[in-house]
C-alpha cells in the first residue's frame, strides 16, 4: 500500500510575532544556520494528514503506463519508503503521468508538498 500524505498546516514555536523577530545572539545563529544546513529549521514543525491510498498494484500500474520522469521520481519508493513531491515536481509530473488519483491529486498541489510513503505494513 502507497499512503498519500499532505502538509496541512506549518507551526512555528514562538509566543507571538514579535518574539519571531527579536535579534538572536551570534550563538543562536550558528546553531541555525547549522540546522538549515542540515535540512531542519529551528522550532518549525510541518503537520502533514493521509489524503489518501494506493493500492501495490494500481501504484505498478501507474508506473508501467506513465512516462520516463514518474518512473524517476516515484519509480524508487520501495528503495527510499518516502518521496516528498513539490509543486515544482507536480507540474512535470502533470504532463508525464497517466490518469489516476495521484494525477487528481496533484492537480490540487498549489503550494506545501504531498509525501508519497510506502506502507510495509502485513507484508
Amino acid at each position: 500500500m502507497v499512503e498519500i500524505y499532505a502538509l496541512t498546516k506549518r507551526h512555528i514555536d514562538a509566543k507571538d510575532e514579535s518574539e519571531l523577530n527579536q535579534k538572536l545572539t551570534p550563538e543562536l545563529e550558528h546553531v541555525k544556520m547549522f540546522s538549515t544546513f542540515v535540512g531542519h529549521g529551528i522550532g518549525k514543525i510541518d503537520f502533514s494528514e493521509k489524503i489518501a491510498e494506493i493500492s501495490d498494484d494500481e501504484f505498478e500500474r501507474i508506473l508501467e503506463n506513465s512516462g520516463e520522469y514518474t518512473r524517476f521520481k516515484i519509480g524508487n519508493l520501495s528503495r527510499y519508503f518516502e518521496i516528498e513531491i513539490y509543486p515544482e515536481h507536480a507540474q512535470r509530473l502533470l504532463s508525464d503521468i497517466c490518469d489516476c488519483k495521484l494525477k487528481e491529486l496533484l492537480c490540487e498541489l498549489k503550494g506545501g508538498f504531498l509525501v508519497l510513503r510506502k506502507d510495509f505494513v502485513g507484508v
